[in-house]
């Protein structure tokens, strides 16, 4: 294999590899899908305690909705 063969396969390796590394779009998305969960098991906590301050008749359960 010559040397510019073998350099240009190290080169595309390397490409490969940094593929998808910086994408902000993703990382974005992937921290608003973090945000979303983090809401949605506080909204939970919080029916939970108005549930129980409600004697359990005024808030209707929402988990099975999904």
């Amino acid at each position: 294999m010559s040397a510019l063969k073998r350099l240009s396969t190290k080169m595309a390796r390397f490409a490969e590899a940094l593929d998808g590394i910086d994408d902000p779009t993703g990382d974005y998305i992937f921290s608003l899908g973090k945000r979303v969960d983090k809401l949605e098991r506080d909204v939970e906590h919080l029916e939970r305690q108005l549930h129980s301050l409600a004697g359990g008749s005024a808030v209707p359960d929402h988990a099975d909705s999904r």
